[in-house]
Parts: structure tokens; sequence; C-alpha cells
């Protein structure tokens, strides 16, 4: 008997894998034109047998491409497939190729229509959604109803969206508004603050509690507000990755807060904005602050850039909520930074290259194919890298921090020879005999994982110190006025940082930002991308593209699909 089971099993293995090459051959197409892949596949088909358990389930080939394009949006940072935009997602295929990938949506809709076994409407519980023209997967849907639903209870009254670009005084304003809130008298309320990485917080924490002082808040009061220091939103909720339920705060167990403050929320992904939302109890306020057209999540979603655009919509409970400041303090209002900055965020180009071209002193347009050009920023960035060594033999902690800051490379991609491994390969290279170890004094180094016991979050920078003879080799980070500094044998998962990506710049400013853009056409190259690096520059900018590529990034905004502007 027990054989006779087993054989069974191994037979209906190998029609199911049979079934997959099939299906294999039948989508080939799509597999070589990379819209949809075999992961993509067979995903699908574990959930075709499932439902087939329950009843006929045979999906037309359009409904196989659309539930695979809906597995995949998780990996292109949306939440669902719209649609109404669906030539976006066959952008890749042929234009002979075109013809098996329908351009409007009634056929999509009809062959989803067709295995109901698969695919449910928003009030039934499916492996698919399909609500209006939108394809979810179900716990994506089920996900962003949540987040509307919470951030529009109670008529919206306990949430505040604050929007600006860097440098709009977001921090002082939100320093203002808890000095209004502690000085009331009363009873003190209950107050949290966080942000999506270790690096956010951490900043976040500082720049607080100096824009409190700044403002002349009484001590009780700067005491009371900087209190508690900010953490991650995943320490906040008690992560824990290999525990049921992952997180000690949710709906189960709300948060014990009066009020959350959330810095840098345009990284927040639909998944964390969600166990976030849920640990809220009813009455907790919460004040949302970022940049909407800086980078969003790497993960899906695209929360902060949908509750932006619910304030233009007067309909919107969160219209009255959201609070947008303009006024730049990074750079000057007439600098070629703030010019271009705009000229980029409202996607206008002619303006772009108009001050790219004007040769002012704060801006610099390299073409990397000029290698005259090239070769004078390579230089310029090696004398800084050269004069960081040589401050970090003789210099203190602080001058040796300041002096990190007047210059970094920032860039797209990490590999090529224009990315970040290129760039540090580069200037090691030039370095010679002073890089020879690995602990070489002006050593830029990053940290790539969170280090509670050395209070370092992932995205710090520091520098490798200088020693005398027989004494331990230290390195410093922190800030100028507030530093620490580690002995290197204790630092773990730290790489070299001449240059670094711009996605790992976000809430970091310098003197002189050299922005590098890709050689050729890639899918991270988009406005936000190179909006987010020119923000990253105080006194000086230096652009490294082609006027194509360039122009690309412009022309070319973040466009994740979701439904939760809608819902909003």
């Amino acid at each position: 008997m027990g054989a006779s089971i087993g054989l069974m099993a191994a037979i209906e293995r190998l029609v199911r894998r049979r079934q997959a090459m099939s299906k294999l051959l039948q989508l080939g197409i799509y597999l070589d034109n990379e819209v949809i892949s075999e992961g993509d596949i067979a995903a699908a088909s574990v959930l075709v047998d499932i439902a087939r358990r329950t009843g006929p389930t045979e999906p037309s080939d359009l409904a196989w491409v659309a539930m695979c394009l809906a597995l995949r949006t998780t990996r292109d940072g949306h939440t669902c497939v719209d649609f109404n935009r669906i030539q976006e997602w066959g952008a890749s295929l042929t234009a002979d190729d075109h013809q098996y990938f329908p351009g409007s949506s009634a056929p999509w809709l009809d062959a989803l229509a067709s295995v109901p076994l698969l695919v449910g409407t928003a009030s039934e519980r499916k492996a698919f959604i399909l609500d209006g023209q939108r394809l979810y997967l179900g716990r994506s849907f089920s996900q962003e109803q949540a987040i509307a639903a919470v951030l529009t209870r109670n008529s919206a009254s306990n949430v505040n969206v604050l929007l600006g670009g860097p440098g709009t005084g977001k921090t002082t304003e939100v320093a203002r508004r808890l000095i209004e809130r502690f000085e009331q008298g009363g009873v003190m309320p209950r107050l949290t603050l966080a942000a999506p990485t270790g690096k956010a917080a951490t900043r976040m924490t500082e720049v607080l509690h100096a824009r409190c002082k700044d403002q002349n808040a009484s001590p009780e009061v700067v005491a009371a507000v900087t209190a508690v220091a900010a953490r991650t939103i995943h320490s906040l909720l008690g992560y824990a990755p290999n525990r049921t339920p992952r997180f000690t705060f949710g709906a189960h167990n709300p948060l014990p807060y009066d009020l959350v403050v959330i810095d840098e929320a345009s990284m927040l992904s639909s998944s964390d904005m969600y166990q976030l939302l849920e640990a809220l109890a009813p009455t907790t306020e919460l004040l949302l602050v970022g940049d909407p057209d800086q980078l969003a999540s790497v993960e899906s979603g695209s929360v902060l850039a949908d509750i932006a655009a619910s304030a233009n919509n007067p309909q919107s409970l969160l219209a009255s909520r959201i609070k947008v400041l303009q006024t730049q303090h990074r750079f000057a209002a007439d600098s070629s930074i703030a010019a271009l900055a705009t000229a980029v965020r409202n996607g206008d180009t002619s303006s772009a290259f108009n001050v790219l071209e004007a040769n002012n002193n704060d801006l610099r347009w390299v073409d990397p194919k000029n290698s005259d050009q090239l070769q004078m920023l390579i230089d310029e960035v090696y004398q800084h890298a050269l004069g960081l060594c040589e401050s970090a033999v003789n210099a203190d902690a602080a001058e040796v921090l300041e002096k990190q800051r007047m210059l970094q490379v920032l860039c797209a991609h990490r590999g090529g020879e224009m990315g970040v491994f290129g760039w540090n390969d580069r200037i090691n290279g030039l370095l010679g005999s002073k890089a020879a170890t690995t602990w070489y004094a002006g050593r830029p180094v990053m940290v790539s994982r969170n280090n509670p016991a050395l209070n370092l979050s992932n995205g710090d920078v520091g520098v490798v110190l200088g020693a005398k003879s027989g004494d331990r080799v230290h390195a410093v980070f922190g800030q100028s006025g507030q530093y620490n500094t580690i002995p290197t044998s204790r630092l773990e998962d730290v790489s070299t940082v001449h240059a670094l990506t711009i996605h790992k710049s976000q809430g970091s400013e310098y003197v002189h930002a050299v922005v590098v853009l890709p050689e050729n056409n890639s899918r991270i190259l988009t406005r936000e991308l190179l909006y987010t690096g020119v923000t990253r520059a105080i006194g000086k900018l230096t652009i490294v593209g082609t006027r194509s590529t360039i122009q690309l990034a412009i022309e070319r905004p973040i466009r994740r699909a979701s439904g939760l502007a809608t819902r909003l």
C-alpha cells in the first residue's frame, strides 16, 4: 500500500514537471523578452495546482501572463498590475511580438474572469484580487486596504503629514510642533521617534536635539523631546524574524505611545507602513515626515508619494492634514544647484540643460566621453582622498570627519568602471603605498550592518585614523561635534567608500557632491535618483553623464503601480 502511494506521488510530481515545461514553451515569447521569469511561472503553477483541487481551472495564456506579472510586482516595486498602463509591462517586447500582448485592458480582464477559483473580487479571499483595472496578490491588496483604513479612520484626525525637499526645515518644524505640545502643560504625551534605517534614526535624534536648542526651548522640554533616541521602525515594532509573531507590537498588542513621529517616510515600503499602522492604537497620533520626490523604498510601494498625491484632491480626508514646506535652506536659493534641483523635480529637461551648460562655479557637467574632463575630475577626487590620508595621520578626529564630508562621489550603480567598485579601485590604486594595508590611515569606511553594541547603524560613514607604533588602530564615526572612536579590530561588515551609491547617501549632505550616472540605459536611472543625488550638495555639484543619460533620467519618473492614492 505504501509503495503504491509513493508511486502515485512520484507520477503526480512527474506530471507537474511536464506541465511546467509545457507552460514554459507556451510562454516562451514572454520569457525571451523578460516580461516574466521562469520563477514567476513556477509560482503561478503552484497556485494553479492548488485551485485545480477545488474545481476545473485552465487559465488561458493571457491569464497565465497576467498572474505572472502580478507575481513579478514585488521585484519591480509595484503593489499591483495596472491594466490602464499595461503597455509599460510589455515595453521589452519587440514590435512583432506586441500582437501577443494586448495594449487595452479588456482582453486581460476577460482572461482573468475565466479563472474565478484563482482571481477574486475585493470582498473575496483568493490568491489574486482584481479590483477594477488593478490586479493584486491577495496579501498586497489586503495590506493596501488596511493602510488606507488606518490613515483615514476618525476622519484622519490623528494623522499629520509634513512634506518638503532637502533643507526646507522639516526637522525644525517637527521641533517647533513638539515644543508647543510639551509646553501646553498637563500630562506629558508619550512620544517615540523612528525612521526606516538606523542611519536616518541617528541623524533624526541629533538634528532634532539641535533644533530644539536653536528655538530656545526650556531644558525640561528639550529633555522630554529627546528623552528617547530615535529607532528603526523594525526596532520600534520589536521585529524578530525567527519568532511567531515576528513583531512584538501589532493589532494584538498596540504601541504604548500617544505620538509617533516617523522621519524619512519616503523610504517606507507598503509592507513596513502596514506593520507600523497595524501597531497604532486608535487614539495614537502619527506624524509622517519626508520628501515624496526622493527615491522611494527599495521594496514595493511608494506610500509617501501616494499620500502626497492626496494633497491635491480636496475630497481626500488627508488633504487638510498635509503641510508642504518649500523654502530652501540647504543651498542658496539663487544657486545653480537649486535651479537644477527644481528643473529635475519638475521634469523640465530644457531648463536643466540651460543650467548645466551655464558653466557656473557651483555646478559642473562632465561628459564621461570627454577623457580630459574625466581625468581632471579623477585627479580632484584623488587629491581629496590624499588629503584625507594626510589629515588622518596628523589631525584630530573632528577635523578628519569634516575633511571627509568636503567631497563625496555618489554613483547610481555598484558595478562597472563608473560604479562604486570602479571608483574605489581607481582611487585606491592612485593612493598606492598609502592604501597598501587594510586599515590604512584616511580610509573612508561605511558600515553595512547595524551594530547596537558599538552604536553604529547600517550606512554610517567613518574614517580610519593613524596610529603610533604599537597603538591600536581606530576609526572615527559621527559628526564633528559629536563623534566616537572605535578600534578597527571590532569593526565588521565595512567597505571602502571613496564612492558610495546614491541610495546610501539619502539623508546626508556634502560640500561637493559628484553624481555619477550610468553609461547606458539602466532600469534604476530615474528622475528621483538624479534629484536625490543633486540635492546632496551644499556648495558645489558635479554631474557625470552623457546628454542622453541625463535627459533619460529627467524624463523617467518612478511610476509605481498602486491603488493607495485612489483609496485615500
